[in-house]
């Protein structure tokens, strides 16, 4: 019993750590500003106070995306 607990348990935190994945266009845009840009708004979004397994676990996904779309930026979520 407690081994499907602990296998319960692990599948819980490896479904935790799946992030989605998001994509940001704009007209004109290089790769180089790109580059830029979303840097600039993962660290503004950066949350080192929650738990996470890896830093980007540590990232607020909402927060990069409105600071983003500030930018000018189309977001959309990659399936």
């Amino acid at each position: 019993m407690r081994m499907r607990a602990w296998a319960v348990l692990g599948l819980g935190l490896l479904a935790g750590c799946a992030t989605e994945r998001w994509s940001y266009s704009k007209p004109g845009l290089t790769p180089a500003r790109l580059d830029r840009d979303l840097g600039a708004c993962r660290r503004q979004s950066a949350r080192p106070q929650w738990f996470a397994v890896t830093r980007d676990g540590q990232l607020d996904q909402a927060a990069i995306t409105q600071c983003m779309e500030r930018k000018g930026y189309t977001s959309h979520r990659d399936d």
